[in-house]
């Protein structure tokens, strides 16, 4: 073995990383704003203090107990009636309705997130607890706790909880995976310049890209669909229909991204490193491993501007709370994402013009 060649190499690859500080700016900068991203996710401790309905017409504790239940610090406790409670869990308004059903304490909560349900259903207990820490004698001893779910529950495993955005985050990574590197393919060979040199417009092309990409983004997008449904047999309560077209619009979304993205890189390897930057923060931010409404109040806005955030909250709507097509938050999730996707389209066809120009 010829130490001096293989120094050589080792320096050719030197050489090529100094003049190509793109890459270097990505190497470097790349993991620090992913390991700050988990920092302020993850280093700060969030407690969210959950609102509960006291149905004060099946709750029959002394009132004393009951006003001191409702002041907890635990919860943000308000009063009403069975019924109202239920209608404003159902619209998302309140986190929780409990009330008292013989010698058992009911906790009504959505359920549809396994993450959210453990912090409500701690803190009702907690605030329990507290109230009656000096009543215990007069009442006979504690009443039993049951934690009922509007959503799911007891049959359902943590993969029927946790289907809905693993089905959006993996067909949103590997169709943006694919159309960028791609695209970026299509550059680096020329192929791209040759096409220019025709009578077809930017938009026209980049039109023709996002359509050929997009069928097998959806052939792809109907493979997770019947995988997760019919071999992994997960839970679901909407119809395959309503999930595929939000499960569509996402991947169509994902492939302007890709093509926005490939535009700024170079190389191959510019692109990879593309991935943790545009992937991962929504990982983190969507909801796919904290709630949103438990992220730190800075990081919220950043939440609202990804689109995993809304195609999570659409599949978690329709897989697991059975909501159907013609529901407003559906409907509004999937304009979200349909906007999303023509923003990122627009923005390919303008990077084109800048680089040809």
């Amino acid at each position: 073995m010829n130490g001096h060649r293989v120094r050589a190499v080792a320096k050719r690859i030197v050489l090529g990383f100094r003049r190509d500080r793109r890459s270097l700016g990505l190497l470097f900068v790349a993991p620090v704003v992913v390991l700050s991203l988990v920092g302020a996710v993850w280093g700060v401790a969030t407690e969210r203090v959950p609102t509960v309905v006291v149905a004060t017409d099946r709750f029959n504790f002394p009132a004393p107990i009951v006003d001191r239940f409702v002041a907890s610090s635990a919860i943000h406790g308000r009063r009403g009636t069975f019924e109202e409670g239920l209608s404003q869990l159902r619209d998302g308004k309140v986190d929780a309705v409990v009330w008292l059903e013989g010698t058992t304490l009911h906790i009504q909560i959505e359920g549809a997130d396994p993450l959210e349900s453990g912090s409500i259903g701690g803190a009702i207990q907690k605030a329990l607890a507290d109230t009656l820490a000096g009543a215990s004698v007069l009442l006979g001893g504690g009443p039993a706790v049951q934690v009922d779910q509007l959503y799911g529950g007891p049959d359902y495993s943590i993969l029927d909880y946790l289907a809905p955005v693993l089905v959006a985050f993996f067909a949103f990574f590997f169709i943006f995976l694919l159309s960028a590197v791609s695209f970026l393919r299509e550059r680096t060979t020329g192929t791209l310049e040759r096409l220019m040199a025709t009578p077809l417009r930017r938009a026209e092309l980049v039109l023709g890209y996002l359509a050929g990409f997009s069928f097998f983004a959806l052939l792809q997008a109907i493979v997770i669909l019947l995988f997760t449904v019919f071999v992994l047999k997960v839970h679901y309560r909407g119809t395959l229909a309503t999930i595929f077209i939000v499960e569509a619009v996402l991947v169509i979304g994902a492939v302007s991204l890709g093509l926005l993205v490939s535009a700024a890189a170079r190389n191959e390897l510019q692109a990879v490193q593309f991935v943790p930057i545009v992937l991962l923060p929504q990982v983190f931010l969507s909801g796919l491993l904290i709630p949103v409404d438990q992220l730190p109040d800075y990081l919220r806005p950043l939440s609202a501007v990804l689109p995993l955030t809304y195609a999570n909250e659409a599949l978690r709507s329709v897989m697991i709370k059975g909501y159907e097509l013609a529901d407003p938050l559906v409907l509004r999730d999937i304009g979200i994402l349909v906007v999303f996707g023509l923003v990122m389209a627009v923005g390919a066809v303008t990077s084109i013009r800048r680089e040809v120009a």
